[in-house]
């Protein structure tokens, strides 16, 4: 779906500008037009002129405008992923897609992080994790997980007030892990200001690499997802919660797996009053 339906009256610059936004359509959301002119070899000038042309007052509107495009809906994104795809073609498309997401994530992601991260999450009294949206089932799993190795995981309300209920009760002792994708939620940034202000450790999971840079979180994590406007594939984010999952029960595996011991021996001891099922 064209940004610029109709580019008849645009200079051969302005459609230069124009075939950038297209194509990096995040990027431009957080570039100055100095740093669009650099990028794409024309002057200031030109970046400003091409604001009217198409319509917006200036670069601020037009971004607004660009924000409200990337999130139409969601049928707009699956529409246009599904559209280079067939049945055939989909495993192989799928898979090549899966594996350029993991080794774009893998060339952001340092070692050293997982295991600060591990390390605070493990030492933490309390782990609150915010996963709004789509990342609900991320969060879900990761506090499955966590609380079978005995620690104390908490979700939080995705949006709204709600929020506030859950970080009331943060503290200086405490953790907290959030999600925020495609653009710096209002929910993200009052959590990490809120855990700045007490002392807690905050980790942030994104797709934009920019909104790693300058934040106040303890540590902070880039996982590919696909670019904007298309379907957005959970695979990467899900091989981050599984790495630090597995991480944090390497710290100290006795304990760990003694908690898992534990759930193993209630299983057996009261089987046939709660039986497992067959899921």
């Amino acid at each position: 779906m064209t940004l610029f339906p109709d580019k008849n009256h645009l200079s051969p610059g302005q459609l230069k500008i124009a075939d950038f936004i297209e194509r990096h359509p995040e990027d431009m959301l957080f570039m100055t037009e100095r740093e669009i002119a650099d990028r794409i070899g024309t002057s200031v000038a030109t970046v400003s002129r091409f604001w009217r042309a198409i319509g917006s007052d200036n670069a601020k509107s037009f971004k607004i405008k660009l924000r409200e495009h990337a999130d139409a809906t969601p049928a707009l994104k699956l529409e246009k992923t599904m559209s280079g795809l067939n049945a055939a073609s989909l495993p192989a498309k799928m898979l090549e897609q899966s594996i350029h997401h993991l080794e774009q994530t893998a060339a952001h992601i340092r070692p050293e992080a997982l295991e600060r991260t591990a390390e605070l999450i493990a030492s933490a009294r309390r782990l609150y994790i915010h996963a709004p949206g789509p990342s609900l089932a991320l969060g879900e799993l990761m506090a499955y997980r966590l609380n079978r190795f005995g620690l104390s995981v908490r979700l939080t309300a995705g949006s709204g007030h709600e929020l506030l209920e859950s970080l009331a009760h943060l503290q200086a002792e405490d953790a907290i892990f959030a999600f925020s994708f495609t653009r710096m939620l209002p929910e993200t940034e009052v959590i990490l200001d809120c855990s700045r202000r007490i002392g807690a450790a905050s980790v942030l999971v994104t797709d934009r690499e920019e909104l790693t840079y300058g934040v106040s979180a303890r540590e902070a994590f880039c996982v590919s997802r696909g670019e904007v406007g298309e379907f957005h594939s959970m695979m990467a984010p899900l091989l981050l919660v599984e790495q630090l999952i597995l991480g944090i029960g390497l710290r100290d595996q006795e304990r760990m797996l003694g908690k898992l011991d534990t759930l193993a021996e209630l299983r057996d001891r009261y089987a046939d009053k709660l039986p497992r099922g067959r899921a």
